[in-house]
C-alpha cells in the first residue's frame, strides 16, 4: 500500500464543469465576444490560454489575456454554486485515511480557486497539503516552502517538487488524476498512476495508465 497520494481536483475530486463554464461564458459576455460554438468546443481540463486559442481562430495575445481576466474574477468570485465533490470521494479519502495515508492536490487550477474550495468543504484540514501550478509565486505559500521555485510549474515539475520538499520516495507515491496529462505528469514523476473515467478525459486517453477507476469500483 502506497502511502503519499496525490490528486487532480478538477474531474478528479470536484465535478466543477458548471461553474468554469458559466464563468467562461460570463468573461466572454464581458469583453463583448460573441462564441456560437461555445458548447462544441469547450473543454474542461486544459489550461486558462488553451482555451481561449481553442475558442477563437483569431485569438491574440492581447485576447487571451483579457479573457483570463474576466474569467478569473468571474469565477473567483462565484461562490462556486454548482460544484460537488463526485458521490463516492469523501469515503474514499476517509478510507485513505483511516490507512493512515498521506492525502495531496496537486492541480493545474489556480491557487486562489484551489484554496476558495478546500475550505468551503473542509478539505483545508483533511489533506496533508494541497498544491497548484502557481502556489509558490504567493507569499504565504513560498514562505512556507524556503527553496521552491518561483514560478509556474508543470504538473510534473510540479509534483516531483512537493515530493522533493516532503522528502517523498516517488516509489511510495500515486498520482490519481482523469487526464492523459495527469498519467503522463506522474509517471515522469516516477509515480504509480491512476487514471478515473468520471473526469473530463476519456477511457482512451488514460490507457496508460498503472490502473484505471470506475466509478462502478466505488458504487
Amino acid at each position: 500500500m502506497r502511502q503519499h497520494w496525490f490528486f487532480d481536483f478538477d474531474g478528479t475530486l470536484c465535478d466543477t464543469e458548471a461553474d468554469i463554464k458559466s464563468a467562461w461564458r460570463a468573461a466572454l459576455r464581458n469583453i463583448g465576444r460573441d462564441c456560437p460554438h461555445f458548447d462544441r468546443v469547450y473543454r474542461t481540463g486544459p489550461t486558462l490560454d488553451q482555451v481561449v486559442y481553442m475558442l477563437f481562430d483569431d485569438a491574440t495575445p492581447e485576447l487571451v489575456d483579457a479573457v483570463k481576466a474576466q474569467f478569473r474574477t468571474c469565477y473567483d468570485a462565484s461562490g462556486f454554486p454548482s460544484t460537488r465533490p463526485y458521490p463516492w470521494v469523501p469515503a474514499w479519502l476517509a478510507g485513505l485515511k483511516r490507512q493512515c495515508c498521506h492525502i495531496y492536490v496537486a492541480t493545474n487550477k489556480r491557487w486562489n480557486p484551489t484554496r476558495l474550495l478546500m475550505a468551503k468543504f473542509g478539505w483545508d484540514v483533511l489533506f496533508d497539503g494541497f498544491y497548484s501550478f502557481d502556489s509558490f509565486l504567493d507569499p504565504v505559500v513560498a514562505a512556507a516552502h524556503p527553496g521552491a521555485p518561483q514560478r509556474f510549474l508543470s504538473k510534473a515539475e510540479l509534483l516531483s517538487e512537493i515530493m522533493r520538499l516532503r522528502g517523498i520516495d516517488p516509489a511510495d507515491a500515486v498520482m490519481v488524476g482523469d487526464t492523459k496529462g495527469d498519467v503522463v505528469s506522474g509517471s515522469v514523476a516516477g509515480m504509480y498512476t491512476v487514471g478515473c473515467t468520471w473526469g473530463y478525459g476519456t477511457r482512451e486517453e488514460l490507457e496508460g495508465a498503472n490502473e484505471i477507476y470506475d466509478a462502478e469500483r466505488f458504487a
